[in-house]
């Protein structure tokens, strides 16, 4: 918080720019800037405002007293900020860095950019001269396809927002496998979500999969019926069903209830 006082024309503070820079300047009046604090300020000679940090006040005398300053706010902090960092790369050759968030943390001096690229990338030294242009803590973290969807959010195939946008903290780890567990074979991009990746929601039921698939015999194993021995050549986990072959060639489709029932899951004998 300022609080303003009567008229001093030598009231100087001295100034971070961000962009780079240093200065000492003279207010029209007296304001009790506290140290950290952004300002927006105007040269006389300077029609663009600039935006810096205020470092303290000063005991020298200032050779230009301001025409008008005003408090900076947070969401005009950070676009500043982004505005020249997205000029400082582009004059680099990192023009494939798309910055899609920004936080930043006024009390610690740390602004965060999240960026994606079509390469893997450090960015430590472009975060140490970016420092000292913006005199603060630059840090980059790059994120995936996945981050980005949750950072830019949309609807899902079931017409809701997207689970890793509305709810999900943590977003878990999908492969094919986790489809086939559940049997599904659709292809890839059948079974993807917006960010291109399979979709989180396929992992939502793979423990009552997993459970279930444990409360049947496997695949090969024997089977001991009225008809004798019976070898399981298939399995419709959800409805409960097995097919067995008989030793005679034929074949036989069955309810799986597996209280009496015996099955000799590691015998591999002809039937």
């Amino acid at each position: 918080m300022q609080k303003h006082r009567k008229r001093e024309p030598n009231s100087s503070i001295e100034i971070s720019i961000v962009g780079g820079g240093f200065d000492v300047v003279g207010l029209p009046y007296h304001v009790d800037f506290a140290p950290g604090s952004y300002i927006f300020l105007k040269y006389p000679e300077v029609e663009e405002e600039l935006l810096v940090k205020v470092r303290g006040f000063s005991k020298k005398v200032a050779g230009k007293i301001l025409d008008r300053f005003r408090i900076a706010g947070n969401d005009e902090i950070i676009s500043t900020m982004k505005k020249i960092t997205k000029g400082f790369l582009f004059e680099n050759n990192l023009r494939d860095v798309k910055i899609v968030k920004e936080e930043f943390d006024i009390g610690k001096g740390i602004i965060t950019f999240k960026f994606t690229a079509e390469r893997k990338l450090k960015l430590d030294k472009v975060a140490a001269a970016l420092s000292k242009i913006l005199h603060v803590r630059v840090e980059f973290q790059q994120i995936g396809a996945r981050d980005l969807a949750r950072i830019t959010g949309g609807v899902g195939i079931c017409g809701f927002e997207i689970c890793c946008r509305r709810f999900l903290k943590i977003l878990p780890s999908v492969t094919l496998e986790t489809a086939k567990e559940q049997f599904i074979f659709a292809s890839p991009d059948r079974i993807s979500g917006i960010c291109g990746r399979l979709r989180c929601c396929l992992r939502y039921e793979l423990e009552y999969y997993r459970d279930l698939k444990s409360k049947f015999p496997e695949i090969g194993s024997v089977i001991e019926t009225d008809k004798g021995p019976g070898r399981v050549a298939e399995i419709n986990y959800l409805a409960k069903k097995i097919k067995l072959q008989f030793g005679d060639g034929t074949e036989e489709e069955m309810d799986w209830n597996p209280v009496g029932v015996e099955s000799f899951e590691g015998e591999q004998d002809e039937v």
